[in-house]
């Protein structure tokens, strides 16, 4: 779901939100990691235009514990600021886009834990996880399984999640707030739940493919959007009180020995929802050594949406609608990007077993036009972006 303020950027730079914050971590059953993991990375991203800019920092700690079981232990903090679009209105047959001035200035903090258990052919995991920032608090707790079969070939994964939210709005500039029936303080919950297939099918290609259902109830709207109706004037998005989604993602691995290990990552994704919302997105990634532990990997990605049932730009009245909503994350549009990243791994290094060292560049160009059947109408809603992030890993 679209989250409200700086909790819906954030989650836009996950890239691959299929699952909830928490949702969980890829395991395989008897596998376990044997070394101590510190992963730490840092990200910016940066609309065009002055408006919205993030910097994240991520800090992951994973130990094993004893000769069955591994634990890790995340932190997050996002600090977000500039611009955002709060409502549309239609000046002499145009519709223009009204920011909210460069005054948001946010701040995330976020902590997470999970604990694997690895059996013979089955691996059990169990977390949870905390997220406050000024106007938005996140609980939520998440399990998964995952059973080897076929002599370790196959592996089928389970995963379940749930949420519990809170939104507490601030006063805008001009000293308003929501007035939803839930008062000042709204709740949410979601929950999500996983099933996968990962198969090799031969020494050189591998192929997973995963289903997620989810379901979210409570406060849905953003309390910051406003719409505008040409016969009432400005209103509060008003979203509905639930949501069902459901979601495929099929990735595939192959493996080029002769062209000095390089490999192909294919992955596709459908995304439906009964707000009507449908959307696909294609992934495709070369992973190419070239020298001395060095990497290269470029990528590109395209994504298309449907609008929502209840999204306009401007509504002409709403008296008959009991949901509308001009927040530009609901309407028709595709995403363009491209990107590169370099790595280097060192192993020379006598009190670390290894050292990896990570760094890329991606653009993304959202344009209405690239929606698949669109018809361009949400122009005014264009605008680019790129994210650039760093990061390394230490391996004990």
């Amino acid at each position: 779901m679209k989250k409200p303020k700086s909790h819906a950027l954030v989650s836009r730079l996950t890239l691959a939100a299929l699952s909830l914050p928490g949702m969980m971590q890829e395991t395989q059953a008897g596998r376990i990691e044997e070394t101590y993991n510190g992963d730490f990375q840092y990200g910016h991203y940066s609309e065009n235009n002055q408006r919205m800019s993030v910097d994240i920092f991520e800090g992951v700690i994973s130990t094993p514990i004893g000769r069955s079981m591994t634990a890790s232990v995340n932190l997050v903090r996002d600090v977000i600021s500039g611009a955002s679009p709060r409502f549309n209105q239609s000046v002499k047959g145009q519709v223009k886009q009204i920011l909210s001035g460069a005054s948001i200035v946010e701040q995330r903090d976020a902590i997470s834990s999970n604990l694997t258990y690895f059996f013979d052919t089955v691996a059990v995991g169990l977390g949870g996880g905390f997220s406050r920032e000024n106007d938005y608090t996140s609980r939520y707790a998440n399990t998964n399984v995952s059973l080897d079969l076929n002599k370790k070939l196959t592996t089928l994964n389970f995963g379940a999640s749930v949420a519990f939210d809170e939104v507490e709005p601030t006063p805008t500039s001009s000293g308003s707030i929501r007035n939803d029936d839930c008062g000042t303080k709204c709740n949410k919950t979601s929950q999500q739940y996983l099933l996968g297939v990962s198969q090799v099918l031969d020494k050189d290609s591998v192929l997973q493919s995963n289903i997620t259902f989810g379901y979210h109830q409570g406060y849905l709207s953003d309390p910051y959007k406003l719409v505008y109706s040409n016969e009432d004037g400005l209103l509060f998005d008003t979203r509905p009180r639930e949501k069902f989604q459901w979601a495929w993602l099929t990735q595939y691995v192959r493996h080029f020995k002769e062209l000095n290990s390089a490999a192909l990552h294919a992955d596709y994704r459908f995304y439906t929802d009964d707000w009507g919302i449908n959307a696909h997105t294609v992934e495709l990634s070369w992973h190419q050594p070239i020298m001395a532990g060095w990497q290269v990997i470029p990528r590109f990605r395209y994504y298309s949406q449907d609008r929502a049932d209840f999204y306009q730009a401007v509504f002409d009245n709403v008296s008959q609608v009991s949901s509308y909503s001009s927040d530009y994350r609901l309407a028709g549009f595709g995403t363009i990007s491209g990107g590169i990243k370099f790595s280097k791994e060192i192993t020379q290094i006598k009190t670390l077993n290894q050292l990896k060292f990570q760094t890329g560049f991606e653009y993304f160009d959202r344009k209405a036009n690239y929606q698949l059947g669109g018809t361009g109408s949400g122009n005014f809603d264009d605008f680019s972006y790129f994210l650039v992030t760093a990061s390394f890993n230490l391996k004990f």
